[in-house]
């Protein structure tokens, strides 16, 4: 064999394996943690619900997997406890309040751009939800689907994150939380 193809081979084979080596070095386990805002509207339509439409204060823990095997695209898989808070107003002067929280799990999926990653979630939300109206409450759970978009900042192995998060249950008219987290990466 010619020793300039030889020579060529090789190094296409390295810049190849190092660049596969630089994607990987990206790929890995974090865990973090995050508070934001929730905003949970019921209406006379649901079990037990009543016209009812506050926010509050809600968090959330993480630990997930990031897989940046081609560059640009990125992927994640993460599992977490979501706790949206406990919104609490008035229905027809009568006291309100709610409570739902529960384990989360989802696929993350984006385009890279640099430290920057812009994603999009999709997955499902094991949850307890419980609805006081009057002193009188009522509990559901179930499964809901959960969708969201965000932005991921990443510089040596620190994290943050911005993300507006849907989640579809079945007694609620609509559950959404916008939050801020921080991640560390192993």
């Amino acid at each position: 064999m010619d020793i300039r193809k030889l020579a060529c081979t090789t190094g296409v084979a390295l810049a190849t394996g190092f660049g596969t080596c630089a994607a990987m070095a990206d790929s890995g386990l974090y865990i973090g943690g995050g508070i934001g805002q929730s905003n949970i509207e019921d209406n006379t339509g649901t079990p037990g619900g009543v016209p009812f439409d506050e926010t509050d204060t809600a968090w959330r823990a993480f630990a997930g997997y990031n897989i940046d095997l081609i560059p640009l695209v990125k992927f994640a898989a993460e599992l977490g406890w979501r706790d949206l808070g406990n919104p609490s107003g008035s229905a027809a002067g009568i006291p309100a309040e709610y409570k739902v929280d529960g384990f989360d799990y989802s696929v993350l999926a984006g385009v890279g751009l640099g430290p920057v990653d812009l994603f999009g979630r999709v997955g499902g939300y094991q949850y307890d939800l419980t609805k006081t109206v009057g002193g009188v409450s009522r509990d559901f759970d179930g499964t809901a689907p959960l969708y969201g978009v965000g932005v991921w900042f990443t510089v040596a192995g620190i994290g943050l994150r911005a993300e507006y998060d849907l989640i579809d249950i079945d007694e609620l008219d609509n559950a959404e939380m916008l939050s801020i987290s921080a991640f560390y990466k192993f």
